[in-house]
């Protein structure tokens, strides 16, 4: 199984050029696809649901949830109002059924003099030709520490606790109710990946796979997650973003840490701002 996660910056190339095609294409490769900024119901770009585009042209399933939401409604002429909701978020596209999913906002603060907006992630329920895997795809605040640490723990609370938590239903209705499906079994194993806007030396990466050691790597504990790229032989410090390090993670459970097979970055690819990060896990 392959994944990748990849920020497309709305469309819009490194090289200027918006094109969700090639976009696609970029991460064609990959079994399931965590994308970060993408939109739907923007007048910019004639109101494209852009994670319907990319899952259209790779014949995959998806969901998309757009954290950041206002209206893009129209009035015609004669009055009547054209109902419509643009929004900036992320979304999971799959090769194989995402059974169930939702959509999570991480606290936010208001700032008095720039520019952020509402973050979130999506929480998806795959069933891959190796069992049921949850698979989360991220997307921070760029600002600052000061608006991602609270990010950070709310999103690892919610991770750890989504076998408490179950899915988005328990049990199975009555026959009187029009919903029959039993259950999905909520598995420990999960990925969480996307764009972090943190690199390995700025304090939200420990908080999120553990305290550096001079002597013992990474202390992560059953608290904490594990990041797939150094467990696959790479280098913390390696760049996904223009001149900025990585920013770019895929992180895992412990469940799946021994079945990190590989991990790369598509390093010439101009479809995004970003460069899309690769990873492969046996089994």
């Amino acid at each position: 199984m392959i994944l990748a996660t990849y920020n497309i910056h709305f469309g819009l190339g490194a090289d200027g050029k918006y094109d969700v095609a090639r976009i696609a294409d970029t991460v064609a490769q990959a079994d399931i696809i965590c994308v970060q900024e993408a939109v739907a119901g923007w007048s910019l770009n004639g109101y494209a649901d852009q994670t319907a585009e990319i899952a259209a042209r790779l014949n995959r399933y998806c969901w998309y949830h757009g954290a950041m939401e206002a209206d893009s409604s129209s009035v015609a002429a004669d009055g009547r109002i054209d109902n419509r909701r643009r929004s900036f978020g992320n979304a999971v596209i799959s090769r194989w059924p995402i059974r169930w999913a939702r959509g999570h906002y991480l606290p936010k603060n208001r700032l008095l003099q720039t520019f952020d907006l509402q973050r979130g992630f999506v929480e998806a329920g795959i069933d891959t030709p190796s069992g049921p895997l949850r698979v989360h795809s991220v997307h921070l605040s760029h600002v600052g520490a000061q608006q991602r640490l609270p990010q950070v723990r709310a999103l690892m609370e919610i991770v750890q606790a989504a076998p408490r938590t179950g899915s988005t239903w328990d049990g199975t209705a009555s026959e009187r109710f029009v919903f029959q499906e039993p259950a999905p079994i909520v598995p420990a194993a999960a990925i969480v990946a996307g764009d972090f806007n943190f690199t390995a030396a700025d304090p939200e990466y420990p908080a999120m796979c553990g305290e550096p050691s001079a002597h013992y790597g990474r202390l992560a504990t059953t608290a904490h997650l594990l990041d797939a790229w150094t467990l696959a032989g790479n280098d913390e410090t390696t760049e996904s973003f223009r001149g900025e390090g990585r920013i770019d993670h895929v992180m895992v459970t412990p469940e799946l840490a021994g079945r990190v097979k590989r991990a790369w970055i598509d390093s010439e690819t101009v479809t995004s701002d970003h460069q899309p990060i690769f990873v492969e896990f046996a089994g």
